[in-house]
C-alpha cells in the first residue's frame, strides 16, 4: 500500500491508500514533527492501531507546502524504509495544461487537488480547500488559476493578535447572523463572511467563463462551511490524498 502524505502549515494528514482510495487517515500537528525519529513513532503508533505493520507500506508520496519538513520525510524514508520518497511536483504533471504565468508557484496540495478533480470529474470543476489559507482552483479543459484568502482560524487569530481586546474564539457558525456578544460578532463575521466570499467568487468565475462549475471542497474547516454554501456541492475530506495517490501511480514507472 502507498502512504500518502499532505504536509500543511498547521497539520500533516497521512493516509494508507489502495487503488487511489484511502482506508485509514489521520492528522498530526505539523509542529509535533521535527525529526525522522519522531515521525517514525507517530507512523508506528497508527500502524499498530490500524492493525498493519511497517512492511505493509510499499512506498511513500508527499505533497508538501512546508519546505523545512521535506528533509524530515526524506530521512524517514531512507532510514526506516530504505527508499527515496516521491514528492508531488508540477513538472511531472504533464497531462494537465497549466494556464498560468508561474506554474512553479502552485503549491503541491493544490496540484494534488486539481489532479483528483481532473481524474474524477473531468472538466469545469472548482476546488475549495479550507486550510490555514483557503485556496480555490478553477479547472475548465485546463487549469485556469485561482484565489487565496485567509482560512477561518487564521482570520480569527489575526484579530486576536492585532487588537487589544478581541478574544480568540472557536471557528464555528453562530446561531444567528447577528452577534449578541463579542464572540458571536467575530464568528458571524468570519464564518458567514468566508462562506459568502466563496459563493460570491464562484459566481464571478461562472460569469467570467459563461458556464456552471461542479464545486467540491476539502480541508479541515470545509465540512461546516460547505453545508451552508449555496455553491459547494460535495465535501471530500481526503481529496488531497486521492490526488497524491493518482500522481504517484501516473508517474510510478518514471519516478522509480
Amino acid at each position: 500500500m502507498l502512504l500518502a502524505v499532505d504536509v500543511g502549515n498547521t497539520t500533516v494528514m497521512m493516509g494508507f491508500m489502495n487503488d487511489n482510495k484511502s482506508f485509514y487517515v489521520w492528522r498530526i500537528s505539523t509542529k509535533n514533527i521535527s525529526t525522522e525519529d519522531e515521525l517514525s513513532v507517530h507512523i508506528k503508533n497508527f500502524l499498530d492501531f490500524s492493525g498493519y505493520k511497517s512492511s505493509s507500506i510499499d512506498d511513500i508520496c508527499i505533497a508538501s507546502v512546508v519546505p523545512s519538513m521535506n528533509d524530515v520525510f526524506k530521512y524517514y524514508a531512507k532510514k526506516y524504509m530504505n527508499k527515496n520518497p516521491t514528492f508531488v511536483k508540477i513538472k511531472d504533471v504533464n497531462w494537465i495544461d497549466w494556464n498560468v504565468w508561474t506554474p512553479n508557484e502552485i503549491g503541491a496540495d493544490r496540484i494534488s487537488n486539481v489532479i483528483a478533480a481532473k481524474e474524477n470529474y473531468g472538466e469545469n470543476v472548482v476546488v475549495v480547500d479550507f486550510g490555514t489559507a483557503i485556496t480555490i482552483d478553477i479547472l475548465t479543459d485546463k487549469y485556469e488559476g485561482g484565489v487565496i484568502l485567509p482560512g477561518p482560524r487564521t482570520a480569527i487569530q489575526s484579530l486576536f493578535t492585532n487588537t487589544a481586546k478581541l478574544p480568540s474564539v472557536e471557528a464555528k457558525f453562530p446561531d444567528s447572523p447577528i452577534g449578541k456578544d463579542t464572540a458571536t460578532n467575530i464568528q458571524s463575521g468570519i464564518m458567514l463572511g468566508t462562506m459568502f466570499a466563496i459563493d460570491g467568487l464562484i459566481s464571478l468565475f461562472e460569469g467570467e467563463f459563461s458556464k456552471r462549475f461542479k464545486v467540491i471542497s476539502t480541508g479541515g474547516y470545509g465540512a461546516d462551511i460547505s453545508k451552508s454554501s449555496t455553491k459547494i456541492e460535495e465535501y471530500i475530506p481526503d481529496l488531497t490524498l486521492i490526488g497524491i495517490s493518482i500522481f504517484y501511480h501516473r508517474n510510478e514507472s518514471t519516478l522509480s
